[in-house]
């Protein structure tokens, strides 16, 4: 369960100091990414970028997760969004075509 102080789930705090020093990791790598953006340093965005998806891709695997899960889930998300188009509906926040399949 998360908290307010704690956006980390408690066993994932408490289970191991490799599980959290991933997390911190990613969040390292992600204000990388942000920085690079801001300085529009595309080469450094795209060395960054890598090595965010590289950290994600670990703590994935810390919860079991395969990579292919999330290219998956992505997919569909692309094809319900396309799907909508073709149909001449924008899916957009707070229209009336809601789903947590939108990219």
């Amino acid at each position: 369960m998360t908290d307010a102080k704690y956006p980390i789930p408690a066993q994932d705090r408490e289970s191991s100091s490799q599980g959290w020093g991933k997390y911190e990791q990613l969040t390292a790598q992600a204000t990388s990414c942000v920085w690079t953006y801001l300085r529009k340093d595309k080469e450094s965005l795209v060395r960054e970028s890598a090595g965010f998806l590289e950290q994600l891709e670990a703590l994935w695997g810390l919860h079991d997760i395969a990579a292919t899960e999330i290219w998956h889930e992505l997919n569909e998300r692309i094809e319900l969004s396309s799907d909508l188009l073709k149909r001449g509906i924008r899916a957009r926040k707070g229209g009336p075509y809601r789903s947590t399949k939108l990219p």
